[in-house]
């Protein structure tokens, strides 16, 4: 009779030290989803904060392609210019 008490007491002891870890596991979980759930929404305001910088960047590339273009373009009318203006000739040529 006394080692089925002793069992007993083993068995509940067990069953408390079970529930006790099991506690321990679920307040882990719950901070574990809690972090994820931070680390998410995180990401996501990084996603968004590098999509306005992508969106940023291709303004900044397309206005830089467009002052090229026109950088371009004045450099060949300013030779075109040079070249038609000799000043040994008679008469200056005129551009049309």
């Amino acid at each position: 009779m006394e080692a089925i008490k002793k069992k007993m007491q083993m068995l509940k002891l067990d069953k408390e030290n079970a529930l006790d870890r099991a506690e321990q596991a679920e307040a882990e979980q719950k901070q574990v989803e809690e972090k994820s759930k931070q680390l998410e929404d995180e990401l996501l305001g990084m996603q968004k904060k590098l999509k306005g910088t992508e969106d940023e960047l291709d303004k900044y590339l397309e206005a830089l392609k467009d002052a090229q273009e026109k950088l371009e373009v004045a450099e060949k009318k300013a030779a075109d210019v040079s070249i038609s203006y000799c000043p040994w000739a008679a008469e200056p040529k005129t551009i049309g």
